[in-house]
């Protein structure tokens, strides 16, 4: 009977885990063991069983899903075509923030990696940190730019790396600048993200950086993601484009905020 009633818990904890993958695409062991009050060697066991399933590959800490999560969330190639344009402007008004001699974080997506784009080329030396391949292979190109690439676990909804390896090497290096991106923003949640280890690694870049620019396109405000990452009080400045409404500048500046609008 205790077998029985053992094995019924499993399914019921692998039915809990594998919604938790579908909604959020990645599950920490540790949580895990908080929410469904058992064991890690347990938690390690309903993975393999989920692994085994084709749900999910098993990573140090936890587990990423083999499916895109259900929250809205398109893939890079899709994200870069959406305006184009603003971000570019976005990217370029950034840019200008960076001195040389300077070491920056720069967070994955389409809009960061326009920064990348307009930095100049008079540069003696800058150091660029990040996970993500379509910004590491917009720095390659620059000869006075030292680019360093934590390791991690490969998210290709993203292209972006994530898990602990990429946050244990993110903590071994102090900012002058950390460009943030996300995927909604507004006052009363600050920045939010949908996947659980990417929004670990954004809060990582957060607490590296000596001061924090938000580079995201008006689109983003009013949206609200299921993960904080961090409160708009961390954030120095937000650089968006000028299709922010006045009533939101108005209110987003409240919180301390430096809104640049380009």
């Amino acid at each position: 009977m205790d077998n029985q009633e053992s094995a019924l818990l499993a399914v019921e904890r692998q039915r809990i885990i594998a919604e938790i993958l579908k909604r959020e695409g990645a599950v920490r062991t540790v949580e895990l063991c908080e929410l469904l009050r058992v064991s890690a060697v347990t938690i390690r066991a309903d993975l393999r069983d989920l692994e085994s399933a084709g749900v999910c590959s098993i990573i140090w800490g936890g587990a990423v899903s083999k499916t895109p999560p259900t929250e809205e969330e398109a893939f890079l190639d899709q994200r870069s075509t959406l305006y184009r344009e603003r971000k570019q402007r976005i990217g370029q008004r950034a840019a200008q923030l960076v001195t040389s001699g300077q070491t920056i974080i720069v967070d994955a997506g389409t809009t960061t990696v326009e920064i990348i784009k307009h930095l100049p080329q008079t540069f003696d030396y800058l150091r660029v940190i990040t996970p993500a391949l379509n910004v590491a292979a917009a720095a390659s190109s620059y000869a006075y730019l030292e680019l360093i690439m934590p390791g991690g676990i490969l998210r290709p909804i993203t292209r972006s790396l994530i898990g602990p390896q990429t946050l244990h090497s993110l903590r071994l290096f102090n900012a002058d600048w950390t460009f943030l991106a996300c995927g909604g923003f507004d006052v009363p949640h600050g920045v939010t993200a949908s996947n659980t280890l990417e929004a670990e690694i954004k809060r990582t870049m957060v607490e590296q950086g000596a001061r924090v620019a938000l580079v995201a396109d008006s689109s983003k405000f009013g949206i609200v993601r299921s993960l904080n990452v961090t409160p708009l009080t961390e954030i120095d400045v937000l650089i968006t484009d000028d299709q922010l409404a006045d009533e939101a500048a108005v209110a987003l500046s409240t919180t301390g905020i430096e809104v640049i609008r380009s």
